[in-house]
């Protein structure tokens, strides 16, 4: 045992040291060790475990609730309290290329994460040894990992570098690659992570690892994201039909233990990242970030989750609302996991595939799923012969309010619907500029890269 812990802290030592400026700095001479890690099922379920452990390993990066919080900014949900010039840039849409926060957690730390998944592919690829179960459901938990990084990547950038491999030489030149065959590579991903998938069905139990559910969850966002919508119901309709999940009630549904998580990451010795940040250390101190008025106007009265999933401090009276999903703030006694997908966003999936492909009736049916929950009227009995427009309207506004300061939901929704230049415009003026539905390259890269190029509205 000994022995397996020191390679694996290796592995993940030459990893660090690899993807310390990924596209700038050559790998380590000793990166052939990396080869020892895949010679037994258990050392590469450990390599694995690895890549979940660095993504959540700081807080508010890429995958550990910085795409809530900054891109919930960017969009009309969060305000944050306090001034500070790199988050004021975030909420008035007036980002500059040399952000810190844009290069750190937006750009390097996905990148050396996608790194470490590519390190784990190759080893898992070259080995001769794994069980052919181990060997598969590793590559599909990677090659999803792989695909929900380029998810995120694609739809706050646009256009990125496509790196698939660990070879620097390649990769430190690497030009951006249109956003459509980042896509392209994204359901490739995810198609093969279905063939690689060994078992029948999900029969692991850990919702800290990603099965052929979660698999199925994010090739339903993804198409639905692409408009095309009947593989988005067809997936959808997977993970539903699959009677593995059910919806929780409102207090129960970010708890650890959570019957309506698909995928969650878990730190062994904490909770979330996001409760640390939304949650104010005592009753009596403002919180960091707020709900904008423009998200709690949008509740009906007696919507559970405006009771359930927000709170309020008095502070020299003034009102502070906050999100309160996730209820710890401190504390080793972890019972909140970092949940990545739920049920929840499915069955919205559905409903709105399902309004596109005029199945008006069974949009409805699965819209009001949600409406039930949140305990407000349900949409058959408020008018079960709504046009298909507003039926789409519905559903969205219900995604406005059920998946709120969930990994940037609302930005990336405002503009895959392209409502965002109408919105914001409203009520970000007079910051708002239609090119910042992008965030901008980071300027360092753009030096270090010269084959990398800037969004337009930028300046290097």
């Amino acid at each position: 045992m000994k022995k397996i812990k020191l390679m694996i802290t290796c592995c993940i030592a030459i990893v660090a040291t690899a993807c310390k400026d990924y596209v700038a700095v050559p790998p380590p001479k000793n990166l052939a060790e990396l080869s020892r890690i895949f010679e037994t099922d258990q050392t590469a379920m450990s390599a694995a475990a690895g890549v979940y452990a660095q993504m959540v390993a700081s807080s508010l990066t890429f995958c550990n609730g910085g795409i809530t919080v900054y891109a919930g900014l960017s969009s009309d949900e969060l305000q944050n309290v306090n001034a500070s010039v790199t988050v004021d840039a975030f909420r008035n849409n007036t980002l500059l290329a040399d952000n810190a926060t844009i290069l750190a957690a937006f750009w390097n730390n996905p990148y050396k994460n996608i790194f470490h998944i590519n390190a784990v592919i190759e080893g898992i690829e070259n080995s001769t040894s794994l069980s052919a179960q181990i060997a598969g459901q590793l590559m599909a938990e990677m090659r999803y990992a792989r695909a929900l990084h380029y998810f995120y990547l694609v739809n706050l950038f646009g256009d990125v570098p496509l790196i698939e491999n660990t070879n620097y030489e390649t990769n430190r030149v690497r030009p951006r690659e249109n956003a459509t065959k980042i896509i392209t590579a994204i359901i490739a991903d995810l198609l093969k992570a279905k063939e690689h998938w060994p078992y029948a069905n999900n029969i692991t139990p850990n919702k800290n690892r990603p099965g052929i559910d979660a698999i199925h969850a994010l090739l339903a966002r993804v198409y639905l994201y692409q408009g095309n919508w009947q593989q988005a119901y067809d997936y959808a309709g997977l993970v539903i039909e699959s009677n593995r999940y059910q919806l929780e009630a409102p207090n129960a549904v970010f708890l650890s233990s959570a019957k309506e998580t698909i995928f969650s990451l878990m730190k062994p010795n904490a909770n979330t990242a996001e409760g640390a940040s939304f949650n104010p250390s005592s009753a009596t101190v403002r919180p960091s970030y707020v709900l904008s008025s423009f998200l709690l106007n949008e509740f009906e009265a007696n919507d559970k989750r405006r009771i359930e999933w927000t709170k309020t401090n008095v502070v020299s009276g003034q009102s502070y609302v906050y999100p309160y999903k996730y209820r710890v703030r401190t504390g080793t006694a972890v019972t909140e996991n970092y949940i990545v997908q739920r049920l929840a966003e499915l069955y919205l999936i559905r409903a709105e595939a399902s309004a596109q492909l005029n199945d008006l009736e069974g949009a409805i049916k699965d819209l009001d799923k949600i409406r039930s929950r949140a305990g407000i009227t349900s949409q058959a009995i408020l008018n079960p012969n709504i046009s298909k427009p507003d039926l789409i309207e519905k559903v969205y506004k219900e995604r406005q309010l059920e998946l709120f300061c969930e990994w940037g939901t609302r930005w990336l929704d405002l503009k895959r619907t392209g409502k965002a230049d109408a919105v914001l415009g409203l009520i970000k003026q007079p910051h708002w500029q239609p090119y910042a539905k992008l965030y901008p390259i980071p300027l360092s890269e753009i030096r270090k890269n010269v084959f990398l190029t800037q969004n337009d509205g930028y300046f290097n």
